[in-house]
């Protein structure tokens, strides 16, 4: 019974083992069989880009592109909205100066126009009559002065003391000679020896004397009253003559100025008709050729918007749309180099002959908005084509014998530059100073010397 025991014992003792060995050989072929991981490789620095400061010439260029256009060009368009009713050319159509290109509907324009010069005519024909008439009555005028005149210099050459003179001093004699008479006469009567026949002689003599101061008497008051009477009628001359200087002064101010107003305000009334006629009409500005037209009759036209291109294409340039940045480094007469893209080897000499308000140098604002520069060839033979692309290169400034760098080697940090400067087995930073830049070439104004080694990012 206890063998039976320890032999059981046993048994389960190299069961145990077997199962064990079995399982470490499987655990190691399995991992016989797994692969063997690859080892990370070192990461490989890459090497910065060196340069080095050299001595030599940069040069600034502006390049753009443009293309070859007429040298008189100029877009059209109408100045009112509307419906075309006409058009005079196609494309291609040579025209003159003045030619009517196209036209709005302005029939009724037309008819107010019509009906405004017949107002105008009315009222410029109420103005002459009124102005005829006028000077008829101050010529009439005139003539009535000078007659006045003349009757008033007759009426003062009618006035004269002389009758009153003379009366007077015949009715003082009558009155001397009728004292006497009667001194004569009462004298005799206190005579009492004179005989009857010489009383009544001096009676007689009395009477005479008496009766010629009646006949003085009554001349003197004739030359009273004559001379008064022409005394009224001066006064009344020289009134008459001072109506007749007013009614000449009113006449000499001019025809009632209302008139004049009524053709002025007519006359303003056409203008404005006129202009709107203008506003709706495409007149050739200058003698040339129709590039282009976007309109037929009956199309609507919208102010300000081109519907024709006129052109002078015997003399051609280039032009280019830039922007404001570039037009700033510009000059008119500033010298270009122009590549024509049909011909990229030939290179082609010119100058800048027009740029817009305010790069050109004028003074007034045109109000436009064109911002074409015009470049001009210096070969007026160059065999240019029309609507052809070309490149334009514009030297705008130049120095030689200057330090300088490739663009990259310059590093930029809250606005301060400065490059990696090679020192040795060191590096350092140093601040340097920019001059002019070209697209390869940066000018050192101050920093580096020349032959230094830079490191770039």
């Amino acid at each position: 019974m206890v063998m039976n025991s320890v032999l059981t014992i046993k048994a389960g003792l190299f069961l145990c083992l077997v199962l064990l060995a079995a399982g470490c050989s499987q655990g190691a072929a399995e991992t016989a069989n797994q692969p063997t991981p690859t080892p990370l490789p070192t990461p490989v620095v890459p090497e910065k880009p060196t340069y080095t400061v050299q001595r030599g010439t940069v040069v600034k260029t502006l390049e753009f592109s443009g293309r070859v256009s007429p040298a008189q060009e100029q877009e059209l368009f109408f100045r009112t909205d509307g419906f075309v009713a006409t058009v005079n050319v196609a494309r291609g159509d040579r025209v003159q100066l003045g030619d009517v290109l196209a036209e709005l509907e302005i029939e009724e324009l037309r008819n107010q126009l019509s009906q405004k010069q017949l107002a105008l005519q009315t009222a410029e024909l109420t103005l002459a009559k009124a102005e005829q008439e006028r000077q008829d009555t101050l010529l009439e005028a005139q003539i009535t002065l000078e007659q006045l005149q003349l009757q008033l210099a007759q009426a003062r050459a009618g006035y004269s003391t002389a009758g009153i003179v003379s009366g007077e001093v015949n009715l003082n004699r009558a009155q001397e000679q009728l004292a006497y008479a009667e001194y004569e006469y009462q004298k005799a009567l206190d005579r009492p020896w004179e005989p009857q026949e010489v009383v009544d002689n001096y009676a007689r003599e009395l009477e005479r004397a008496q009766e010629n101061l009646r006949i003085a008497e009554a001349e003197y008051n004739d030359a009273l009253a004559s001379n008064g009477s022409n005394s009224y009628e001066v006064q009344i001359l020289e009134q008459e003559i001072l109506l007749a200087e007013l009614k000449i002064e009113q006449l000499e101010r001019g025809v009632d100025p209302l008139l004049a107003l009524d053709v002025e305000q007519v006359q303003l009334e056409i203008a404005e008709i006129e202009r709107q006629i203008a506003d709706a009409s495409l007149v050739a500005p200058f003698d040339g050729q129709i590039l282009s037209i976007g309109v037929r009759p009956g199309d609507p036209a919208e102010a300000f918007t081109t519907v024709v291109v006129l052109a002078e294409p015997g003399e051609l340039e280039i032009t280019a749309e830039l922007g404001s940045d570039q037009l700033s480094e510009m000059s008119v007469g500033q010298a270009a180099t122009v590549h024509l893209r049909s011909r990229p080897e030939e290179s082609l000499s010119g100058s800048v002959r027009q740029l817009p308000y305010p790069y050109g140098g004028g003074t007034v604002d045109t109000g436009s908005d064109d911002s074409v520069a015009r470049i001009t060839l210096d070969d007026s033979d160059a065999g240019l084509v029309l609507g052809e692309l070309a490149t334009v290169v514009i030297v705008l400034e130049e120095k030689q014998d200057v330090l300088w760098l490739p663009p990259a080697a310059i590093r930029t940090f809250q606005g301060r530059n400065f490059v990696v400067v090679q020192d040795g087995d060191g590096q350092r930073r140093v601040d340097v100073r920019l001059g002019i830049e070209s697209a390869d070439r940066v000018e050192i104004l101050s920093g580096l010397e020349e032959g230094q080694i830079v490191v770039g990012e």
